[in-house]
């Protein structure tokens, strides 16, 4: 089937990140990018330049995808709007969002999109502290980053073991634990 332009660049995004995810960068070839989106070769490098390049853009559609989410439903500033958001992207491109949150930290290359992109998220986490009863930036810190990796330890997990079906249930579960690691954190 052909598709236009921007539907094959997303179709292109979608098997670099799930190639990517199963192989690591190293270890994954243009070619194994080609084979997974079903394209040639060709095709693939009139699209990205390099696999640096390809492997950079799945980083930031995914990053990309988080902000339209987030923008859209998270005007009340409420920790379940975020992770309701998180969950949509994620099971969008589950295999994204394991490269940004997981593998990129670890590719010398990438890792400042990772440290960029977690650096962002811990302090919207910090901005829903405020007002939690913590005292000094670095416990506010300290439970931000907490906060922060236990929703994405969480959601990756979910991912891997809860059926979209169940997603509610998620949402419910995260909506009892939060308030309780706050409670841990906050000066007694």
């Amino acid at each position: 089937m052909l598709l236009d332009r921007p539907a094959r660049r997303e179709s292109i995004l979608r098997a670099a990140a799930v190639a990517f995810a199963h192989k690591g960068f190293a270890a994954t070839s243009m070619d194994d990018v080609a084979a997974e989106t079903g394209i040639t070769r060709l095709i693939l490098y009139r699209h990205f330049e390099s696999k640096e390049a390809l492997y950079a853009a799945v980083l930031l559609r995914v990053r990309d995808r988080f902000t339209e989410e987030f923008a859209a439903g998270v005007q009340d500033r409420r920790a379940l709007s975020a992770i309701a958001a998180l969950l949509v992207v994620a099971r969008e491109n589950p295999d994204a969002v394991v490269l940004l949150w997981r593998h990129a930290a670890r590719e010398p290359q990438f890792a400042a999109y990772a440290g960029a992109f977690r650096e962002r998220t811990v302090d919207f986490a910090r901005s829903l502290l405020q007002g939690a009863g913590l005292s000094g930036r670095l416990r506010e810190r300290w439970a931000a980053e907490t906060l922060v990796s236990f929703v994405f330890d969480a959601l990756l997990h979910w991912l891997e073991e809860g059926s979209p079906g169940r997603d509610a249930e998620f949402l419910d579960l995260m909506a009892a634990s939060l308030p309780a690691l706050v409670t841990a954190w906050a000066d007694t």
